[in-house]
C-alpha cells in the first residue's frame, strides 16, 4: 500500500496565490532594510551606550576613577608647585604696614594680614612672582580661605616689589592683605592654598614656557601669630 506525505501549507494553493506572497514578503523585507539605513549612526551609537550603561548598572556602575587627594602641608614644609619651592615661614597680624606692599587706613582700623615665605625658583630661568591671571599658578595664587584678593608681594628685608626670581636664588617674600578690625583675632586658626600648574612650551602661536590649568596644589592650616624668623 502506497502512503501519500501530507500536503504542506504551500501545495495545492494557486500558483499566483503564491507567488504574490513571495512578493509582498520581499517588499517588507526591503523596507525593513531601508528604514534601518535611514537611521542615523549617531543614533545607534547612542542606543548602544544606553544599553552599555543599562547593563554596566546592573552589575554595580561604572568604578569610579581614582582622585589623588590635595597634599597637606604644615608651616616650615616645603611644597614644590608650578617649578617653585614655597616655605611658608608664618602667618601675622600687624598694626604697621612694615615692609608689607599695602597701606592700611589707621583712622578705619584697618590692620595687615601678612604671610611671610620662602620661595626658590627651580626653572632654568627668571621667572615672574605675580601674574594677572586668576587663578595664579605662581607666589601671587598663594591664596587665604575668606579672602578673595591676591595679597600683595614685596620682599621681606627692603619692602620693595619684587619683578623676577632668579633661578636657584632663595628670596623672602611678603603676601599681604588689608583686612578689617573684626575680620581676623591672634591666635585664629586659618587656611592657606598653595598653588601648581602644568608646564608648557609654546612651539606656534604661543612661543617660550608658560604655566596654565593652575589649581590647588596642597592646603595649610596655621595659627595668626608673630612670625619666628629662623
Amino acid at each position: 500500500m502506497t502512503t501519500t506525505p501530507p500536503e504542506s501549507p504551500a501545495q495545492g494553493q494557486d500558483p499566483a496565490v503564491t507567488a504574490a506572497n513571495a512578493s509582498a514578503r520581499a517588499k517588507v523585507l526591503a523596507w525593513a532594510r531601508r528604514s534601518i539605513d535611514l537611521i542615523p549612526t549617531s543614533w545607534l551609537i547612542t542606543g548602544a551606550g544606553a544599553v552599555l550603561l543599562a547593563t554596566t548598572a546592573v552589575f554595580g556602575g561604572l568604578e569610579a576613577a581614582a582622585v589623588d587627594p590635595i597634599p597637606v602641608v604644615a608651616v616650615g614644609e616645603t611644597f614644590s608647585g608650578s617649578d617653585l619651592d614655597m616655605t611658608v615661614v608664618g602667618v601675622e597680624l600687624r598694626d604697621e604696614r612694615g615692609n608689607a606692599l599695602v597701606f592700611p587706613d589707621e583712622e578705619k582700623g584697618e590692620r595687615v594680614l601678612v604671610v611671610t615665605v620662602d620661595v626658590v625658583n627651580t626653572f632654568t630661568s627668571p621667572r615672574q612672582p605675580q601674574t594677572s591671571a586668576s587663578p595664579s599658578p605662581v607666589v601671587d595664587g598663594i591664596l587665604i580661605e575668606g579672602l578673595a584678593e591676591k595679597g600683595a608681594i614685596s620682599r621681606a628685608d627692603d619692602g620693595e616689589g619684587v619683578t623676577r626670581l632668579q633661578p636657584d636664588v632663595p628670596v623672602r617674600l611678603l603676601l599681604a592683605w588689608i583686612v578689617g578690625p573684626d575680620d581676623f583675632r591672634d591666635g585664629e586658626e586659618i587656611t592657606l592654598t598653595l598653588p601648581t600648574s602644568d608646564h608648557y612650551v609654546g612651539k606656534s602661536l604661543i612661543d617660550g614656557d608658560y604655566w596654565q590649568n593652575a589649581r590647588v596644589g596642597a592646603t595649610l592650616t596655621t595659627t595668626v601669630g608673630e612670625v619666628t624668623i629662623p
